[in-house]
């Protein structure tokens, strides 16, 4: 069975490349990769804990300021807030929304402490580490264990800090206690993203685990590299480069159709822009990024994995393709 659909019973990985790869003048690699993760459902009834029932509580009070008429002082801070979630990093947002919970354990059943070492050691020998598939497109891009590995390098002591920093100046909200009628916002905001910082510092924890044993293992899919060939954004031509849109822009929003020349027509990657080359020495690379995937990509790689249409993908595919658009033009100013 495809690791595609078998992927269902376990917890997977999948890469999408966003564009191309180069490198810059100090020989740093400079690729975007979204990475979204799938776990199975609970085995039974998960029971509800205090934050579970706090966050599902926050989610329709927030719920409710969206349905509030426009104009509203509620209204208003609902739109404002979804801007602020469309300048997010992707990256952070993907991590945030990993349920550990629902991943695999790295050691099933500890040996006991009254056992002797060689039944220790035949407890341990049983109880193997799981391994969790990371699928991508393998036309475009090699293997991204190296990227994953420095991303959530990065990105576990990053979101470390943000928590923290953002717990400790909530208290610096209190004289916002006084305004009649409007809530304490400063002080939910803070707390929010201080929750927010959390759960990816959690994420990308549990991940690295599995990165530092080896139990993350790369796996090629022709069917995405179908998507890829066939959904391929057709280079604009400069005259017609539509300018830099405000970091405001709605990426969750259902995006417009854009014509897509056949797939003989369309420019093959190159190695040298392969979003995750294996070897070679660090050079300045001066060709311009270009994107990897269009947003009409999204309905057909949610078919392919199966993926519930209630699910945030396609929204978070739509705002990472957007991000990836942003700094990708203001990278190609630079050179």
């Amino acid at each position: 069975m495809s690791v595609v659909r078998a992927g269902k019973r376990s917890m997977r990985i999948i890469a999408l490349p966003l564009c191309t790869h180069t490198r810059t003048a100090t020989g740093r690699d400079s690729h975007l990769t979204y990475y979204h993760f799938v776990t199975p459902p609970p085995k039974e009834p998960k029971k509800q804990g205090w934050t579970d029932w706090a966050t599902a509580k926050a989610a329709d009070l927030w719920a409710g300021f969206g349905k509030a008429p426009e104009g509203t002082w509620k209204r208003k801070t609902f739109l404002y807030g979804e801007r602020l979630v469309d300048r997010i990093d992707f990256e952070e947002l993907a991590l945030k929304s990993i349920d550990t919970s629902l991943g695999p354990k790295l050691f099933s059943k500890r040996p006991d402490a009254s056992a002797t070492e060689d039944s220790a050691q035949s407890s341990s020998t049983t109880h193997s580490i799981p391994t969790i598939p990371l699928i991508y497109p393998g036309a475009v891009c090699n293997s991204p264990m190296a990227h994953f590995r420095s991303l959530l390098e990065k990105r576990t002591p990053r979101h470390k800090r943000g928590a923290w920093f953002w717990l400790l100046i909530s208290p610096l909200t209190a004289p916002f206690m006084i305004i009649p009628v409007i809530p304490n916002l400063p002080f939910f905001f803070c707390i929010w993203r201080s929750w927010h910082h959390y759960s990816a510092y959690k994420a990308s924890a549990f991940l690295e685990q599995f990165v530092k044993r080896d139990a993350i293992k790369p796996i090629a899919s022709p069917e995405l590299d179908k998507i890829y060939a066939e959904y391929a954004p057709r280079p604009t031509p400069p005259s017609e480069a539509p300018q830099t849109a405000d970091l405001d822009t709605d990426a969750s929003s259902t995006p417009t159709s854009t014509l897509h020349p056949s797939v003989s027509e369309r420019p093959p990657v190159a190695e040298s822009e392969k979003c995750h080359p294996n070897t070679g020495s660090p050079q300045t690379d001066t060709t311009p990024k270009r994107l990897l995937l269009s947003k009409e990509a999204v309905p057909e790689i949610m078919k392919l994995f199966d993926i519930p249409p209630e699910s945030t993908f396609a929204a978070d595919v739509y705002r990472a393709l957007e991000q990836a658009r942003l700094r990708m033009d203001e990278e190609n100013k630079r050179r």
